[in-house]
C-alpha cells in the first residue's frame, strides 16, 4: 500500500480557509541549512539528488528531507561533480538523463575518487536501461515516477548494506 505525507505546511494553507485549518497554525521553528560536512557531524545520511526536471528535483528534495535525510541537489553533472568536491554525501540519486552527461558518466566519474553508494532515477525502466544501471554500479534502478514506498525501500536497502 502506498504511503501518503503531508506536503502543506500551514503557511501554505488558503486564507479563505482558517476556521478549517484553526489548529495548524502552529510557528514551525525556523530550519537551518546543513551543509553535507554538518550533516556527517551530526550522524544523519546526506542523499545527493542530480534530477534535471525542476518539479521532479523540488519534489524529491521535499520528500527526503520530510524522511530525514540532508538533500543536496544539482540539476546537472557538471554542478554534481562541483557538490562532491565541496560536500559530503552519503547515496547518490542520479537521474540517468542529464543535459551535460549522463548518471551513469557520473558514477563513474565519482567512483573513481571514492566509493559512492548510488541509486538511479529514470523515465526509461525497459529491461536494457535498468541493466546498463546495474552495470554502471548502481545499487537500484528505480522508474519514474516512483513511489515512496519504493524510494525509501531502496534507500534502506543500501544502508542496511554498508551497516
Amino acid at each position: 500500500m502506498e504511503t501518503t505525507y503531508d506536503v502543506l505546511a500551514s503557511a501554505d494553507v488558503p486564507a479563505i480557509w482558517p476556521g478549517f485549518f484553526a489548529s495548524r497554525k502552529q510557528k514551525a521553528p525556523k530550519q537551518v541549512e546543513v551543509t553535507g560536512s554538518q550533516a556527517a557531524d551530526e550522524g544523519k545520511r546526506c542523499i545527493l539528488v542530480v534530477e534535471d526536471h525542476d518539479d521532479t528535483l523540488r519534489s524529491m528534495k521535499m520528500l527526503l528531507a520530510r524522511l530525514g535525510y540532508e538533500v543536496l541537489a544539482a540539476e546537472n553533472m557538471t554542478d554534481a561533480l562541483r557538490i562532491s568536491e565541496e560536500q559530503h554525501f552519503d547515496i547518490l540519486l542520479s537521474d540517468i538523463g542529464l543535459p551535460d552527461g549522463t548518471g551513469l558518466e557520473l558514477l563513474r566519474r565519482l567512483r573513481a575518487k571514492r566509493h559512492i553508494k548510488a541509486l538511479a532515477l529514470s523515465g526509461f525502466g525497459m529491461d536494457e536501461d535498468v541493466e546498463r544501471s546495474y552495470e554502471a554500479g548502481f545499487a537500484d534502478h528505480l522508474t519514474k515516477p516512483v513511489s515512496i514506498d519504493r524510494l525509501q525501500a531502496a534507500i534502506s536497502q543500501l544502508e542496511a548494506e554498508s551497516g
